[in-house]
């Protein structure tokens, strides 16, 4: 099979492949919109918040309405007690019913969760009052200003449930549209990955076919087989040994174009065959390696690529190493397109729990990621 022929089959394959591709993307507003209208109570971070707004409420009360018994603290602890009574139990409700309240419509669902903040409401102040009861502090659990009681209760709740659901509530989206917004942007970089990759291919196969012929014909066929991998992963992330092996046969393209210039030390440790990693954050990391340093430097250079579990045998560090031509060390490549694009899909497939740390030293330049090792462990 002669060149033209096998660059015919390759152009099948990538256009067999392209129609396997994913479905358009869908919009921030989509995106927001399916995450549903009510927060998540259950994360620690917002039964932290809804206590100290509790609090500041109970402060308030014990400051403006008259005189429990003879200390403001002992005025201040009970009410406290009550009002966190209330805020507790209202956090554990719309933890429990956020599944289903965010099946409905918004409208539906913001007021389904409203008065089920005034039910809670009602209940401990019926549960309080009983309490009483039992400890004979009260007549009955029905004193003479019981109607007076509830009444004033809810109206106070209406008034601060209204308002704190609406805070949580437009934070919680705000929140959902920024996530949405660097998912979105990170899909537009990774879905210019492969165009990019081609282009670079074609430059090889291009420098190679006049003076290297048969180097050319097996590099068509390297590139089909990295287009052929890349092009039947539709999930984001993918197995390390998979991934490995997709940036070894980059190398190899590489090698045909750069020769002596270009070596490579793999160095990859003991890792589990389940270990996951986003698709195609290796190859990335490499090919900013050759473009900044490896193609900058007339001798060329080394890139020591480092793979192995973290101490804790939950995360999977990645370390990329190349030299750094004089003219860009005081820079770098840090805000490099290659880069941005890894941080930010670190950043939506695993939050706080991921980094990207850049190190320069003896005129190396060392980019180290961490990440959870299984998709299990994503926050």
């Amino acid at each position: 099979m002669n060149i033209s022929q096998q660059l015919v089959n390759g152009a099948r394959l990538l256009s067999a492949g392209g129609e396997k591709e994913k479905p358009e993307q869908p919009s921030v507003d989509q995106i927001t919109a399916t995450a549903g209208v009510i927060p998540d109570f259950c994360r620690g971070e917002m039964v932290l918040n809804v206590v100290v707004l509790a609090q500041f409420v109970a402060i308030i009360f014990t400051i403006v309405i008259p005189s429990l018994t003879a200390s403001i603290f002992a005025d201040l602890f009970l009410i406290s007690i009550f009002i966190q009574w209330i805020a507790l139990m209202s956090v554990s409700a719309l933890c429990l019913a956020r599944p289903y309240l965010n099946r409905l419509p918004e409208r539906r669902a913001l007021l389904m969760a409203y008065l089920l903040l005034l039910c809670i409401t009602w209940l401990v102040g019926e549960f309080a009052l009983w309490i009483l009861a039992t400890f004979e502090l009260v007549s009955s659990a029905r004193p003479s200003w019981y109607g007076y009681f509830h009444a004033q209760n809810l109206m106070v709740s209406a008034i601060i449930n209204a308002l704190a659901l609406r805070y949580f509530v437009a934070r919680h989206q705000l929140r959902l549209k920024t996530q949405s917004e660097e998912r979105v942007r990170a899909e537009i970089l990774r879905q210019k990955i492969r165009p990019h990759f081609l282009f670079n291919s074609m430059n090889i196969i291009a420098s190679l076919t006049q003076r290297a012929p048969v180097r050319a014909e097996a590099a068509i066929e390297d590139v089909a087989e990295l287009f052929r991998l890349m092009l039947d992963e539709t999930k984001d992330l993918v197995p390390l040994h998979r991934e490995i092996r997709l940036a070894r046969k980059y190398i190899k393209l590489e090698k045909l174009r750069l020769e002596q210039r270009l070596n490579v030390n793999w160095h990859v440790g003991s890792v589990p065959r389940t270990v996951k990693t986003p698709v195609l954050i290796l190859q990335l990391l490499l090919e900013n390696a050759v473009s900044h340093g490896i193609e900058q430097l007339p001798e060329g250079g080394d890139i020591d690529i480092s793979v192995g579990m973290g101490e804790d045998e939950k995360h999977l560090l990645i370390e990329v190493a190349n030299p750094l031509p004089a003219k860009q060390w005081e820079a770098g490549p840090e805000h490099g397109s290659a880069l941005d694009n890894i941080r930010l899909r670190l950043r939506d497939h695993y939050g706080d729990e991921a980094s990207l740390k850049i190190e320069k030293d003896t005129g190396r330049f060392r980019v180290i990621i961490s990440h959870p090792a299984w998709e299990n462990d994503q926050q």
